[in-house]
């Protein structure tokens, strides 16, 4: 049986980086094919793309991706929750699609479905300490991660690891194939500088 892969990415512009991170996906996961679900005209932060949706198909298509969806627009400018959940829904509809595979700056995916685990089910002493943080005047995402790491307990091992934009839409993926029950396995690939 075929083996798929999929990818969620903006690609405004496709570049070189987006070009390793496919190529070593389908080779992570041992994919026949992959099927990358972009975003079109508008970019997560709801600005104008550099590039139509076109152009950005095409160049997933020249990448090496076998199967380009665009990712509707009321989930392309939401939040990363919403961003991620959107394109993991597209994904579980299709039925093919075997691992997600996405960038993080993180040393291991434990670390970040360690995080990953805590967002989704909110325990309560998770939720006290993110109220505590709050009360003290601290920015919503400041105050998570101080929570996450009071939770955890392992500021080495989780300090930094929400400064990351792919970290952070990493642990969103994450948390939505939990939260639909996704069968999606995921494999993390660490951004490398090429």
């Amino acid at each position: 049986m075929a083996k798929t892969v999929g990818i969620i990415a903006e690609y405004n512009p496709f570049h070189n980086g987006h070009y390793y991170h496919l190529q070593k996906a389908k080779q992570e996961a041992e994919a026949d094919f992959c099927v990358a679900v972009i975003s079109g005209n508008f970019t997560q932060r709801g600005e104008t793309s550099i590039v139509n949706k076109w152009a950005k198909a095409y160049m997933a298509i020249c990448g090496g991706a076998d199967l380009v969806i665009e990712l509707p627009t009321l989930y392309s400018v939401s939040s990363a929750e919403n961003f991620a959940e959107g394109a993991i829904k597209i994904f579980d509809s299709l039925g093919i699609v075997n691992t997600l595979s996405f960038g993080i700056e993180a040393k291991d995916l434990a670390t970040l479905n360690n995080i990953a685990n805590v967002v989704y089910q909110e325990p309560k002493e998770y939720v006290t300490m993110l109220n505590h943080e709050l009360n003290k005047g601290v920015s919503f995402p400041k105050a998570r991660e101080n929570a996450l790491m009071m939770y955890l307990n392992d500021i080495k091992r989780y300090a930094n690891v929400l400064n990351g934009s792919n970290n952070i839409l990493a642990i969103e993926y994450l948390k939505a194939i939990k939260k639909l029950k996704s069968p999606l396995k995921p494999v993390g690939i660490k951004r490398e500088k090429v």
